[in-house]
């Protein structure tokens, strides 16, 4: 009895693991922004090519309520981009902005750095601190809270520990795995600095005028030096050759020795309503320099000879630019990327996003954003452009990505069916989802969803005459497909060309096809068999009681 049972149970078991599928299908990522300010040296420089053009390749948007100046600085990394906009983060499709996840928080996020598959926002009000998602689905892997208390500036990850900034005056440690605290720094003043590393050396600044560096070869950091301002240092400091770049709120950029902390060279604007909060972009011994209260772009010589300087001063001005744009009142932070220079207004009427030569200062290229919004961050990667406009009537945020469309993804499908491992190859320029073959030994069918943003959606698969063979019969939620190219069929494999309307909702593709080979002749008649094998142990059942 026990026997003929586990083998009923066994038999069904290993029919229903027979057509199971696995895929991957997001784009594969080659020129990666996968932290605040780029990398852990922020250096706000990448290798990725620009675009040639300001075109739109795509646009998502989201009802943003809540604040009249969004300021979001996105990741692109594994073929998606991950923003924040208030107490939400989310994931979008890189190619074509379809919406992959979305994580409610109850509060308000800073800009995110990911690493080894998971993604780390500070709590930047409410209930402040770090939070862990998974970077594939969203979900919350931890939290640490920092009540009352908030994260202002982006987390660095590196080598498994997690920095933030604290407003309670500490520059905490958490490790990134399971989220323990291991250790704060306390300064005399609030943190709002994101911290920037450079092998074994944490490098941050705080309001209390001072910018700290950390020795972190031990298991406790240990005061390397620290070197005082002018003024409230909350500016993310940078880092190349040997030298530390950062701005202080009164009006003036630093560099120091990174090793021991002694100034080189401090530059100051004329305006002392200045303050220099952004990040610098800094590449070939030029730091791009901005502020949100000036309208000016500053290319500066980083090694310049030791001395004070200010913006009038020849000897280590490189370039600058202005411009007389109605209402704009300053730039965020810039982006060197393969030559150019990157960067958006803070708003305006046009508010606008600009390329520039970054040898010479002069305009390659400029998108405008009307009607007075507020620009974020802009970020180059893949060799397109993103970066956020927010308005406050009706309250609103989209993000663009600028550039040409991005090529269509191949997705490859393993269909594991009557015992035999099949390749289904789909290339597409739609996010797919539900990917199934269910009904492949029922219904000869394949069915998956698709959506996109833009342009017209377009799938081309090609799947095994020995799975499935034609004629083949596609539609796209119970409609035909816009066009549909005559079948290949190259003897082993069929592939399918066909059109659609792109939209946010997923539809459904069903292609059938007339032949299952092999027919699955047990499958077919397992129905009967399980009908039979009940009925047998049924009488097995009666004649032992007799």
């Amino acid at each position: 009895m026990k026997k003929a049972t586990c083998t009923i149970f066994a038999f069904a078991f290993i029919v229903t693991l027979s057509l199971t599928s696995t895929a991957s299908a997001l784009y594969p990522t080659t020129a990666p922004w996968s932290m605040y300010r780029y990398d852990v040296a922020h250096s706000g420089a990448t290798s990725s090519d620009v675009p040639s053009n300001n075109n739109t390749a795509w646009a998502w948007g989201v009802s943003a309520a809540g604040s009249i100046n969004i300021k979001s600085t996105p990741l692109i990394v594994d073929g998606r981009v991950i923003l924040n906009v208030l107490g939400q983060a989310f994931a979008l499709d890189e190619t074509n902005g379809i919406q992959l996840w979305k994580h409610q928080t109850t509060g308000w996020l800073t800009a995110p750095s990911y690493a080894d598959g998971r993604v780390f926002f500070g709590l930047s009000d409410n209930a402040g601190g770090v939070i862990c998602l998974n970077a594939s689905t969203g979900e919350e892997i931890w939290k640490q809270d920092a009540s009352p208390y908030f994260v202002k500036g982006s987390p660095l990850v590196h080598e498994g520990i997690v920095y933030a900034g604290v407003t309670d005056n500490n520059t905490r440690a958490f490790n990134a795995t399971n989220g323990h605290h291991e250790w704060g720094y306390k300064t005399d003043g609030p943190v709002y600095s994101s911290p920037t590393a450079d092998g074994d050396i944490l490098f941050f600044g705080s309001n209390d005028t001072k910018l700290y560096a950390l020795d972190l070869s031990g298991a406790t950091p240990v005061s390397l030096w620290n070197f005082t301002a002018n003024g409230a240092i909350q500016s993310t400091p940078a880092i190349e050759d040997g030298k530390v770049f950062f701005g202080s709120d009164n009006h003036t950029l630093y560099a120091l020795d990174k090793m021991t902390g002694e100034l080189i060279w401090s530059w100051a604007t004329t305006d002392a309503n200045v303050k220099i909060r952004n990040g610098v972009a800094v590449a070939n011994n030029i730091v791009y320099v901005t502020s949100e209260d000036a309208k000016k772009i500053y290319a500066l010589h980083a090694d310049a000879a030791p001395g004070n300087y200010t913006e009038t001063d020849f000897d280590i001005r490189y370039w600058t630019k202005e411009v007389s744009d109605y209402g704009v009142g300053g730039f965020n932070e810039p982006v060197f990327a393969n030559g150019k220079i990157i960067v958006t207004s803070t708003g305006g009427a046009p508010a606008k996003l600009y390329a520039l030569d970054a040898d010479v200062g002069n305009t390659l290229w400029e998108r405008i954003i009307n009607w007075w919004p507020s620009l974020g961050n802009a970020v180059v990667a893949d060799g397109r452009v993103w970066f956020n406009a927010y308005w406050w009537d009706p309250m609103s945020y989209t993000l663009y990505c600028t550039g040409d469309p991005f090529p269509p993804t191949t997705c490859h499908y393993t269909v594991n069916a009557g015992g035999t491992s099949f390749d289904v190859e789909l290339e597409t320029n739609s996010t797919v989802t539900d990917f199934s073959t269910a009904d492949l030994e029922t219904q000869k069918k394949i069915t998956f969803d698709v959506a996109g943003i833009g342009t017209t959606g377009m799938c081309n698969i090609t799947l095994p005459n020995d799975m499935l063979s034609g004629p083949f019969n596609v539609t796209v939620n119970g409609e035909q497909p816009l066009y549909m190219a005559d079948p290949t069929d190259n003897g082993t494999q069929t592939s399918l060309y066909f059109t659609y309307n792109h939209t946010t909702t997923a539809y459904t593709v069903e292609i059938t096809g007339t032949t299952v080979i092999p027919e699955f002749p047990i499958i077919a008649t397992l129905p009967m068999l399980i009908t039979t094998l009940l009925a047998t142990l049924v009488q097995l059942r009666r004649k032992r009681n007799k």
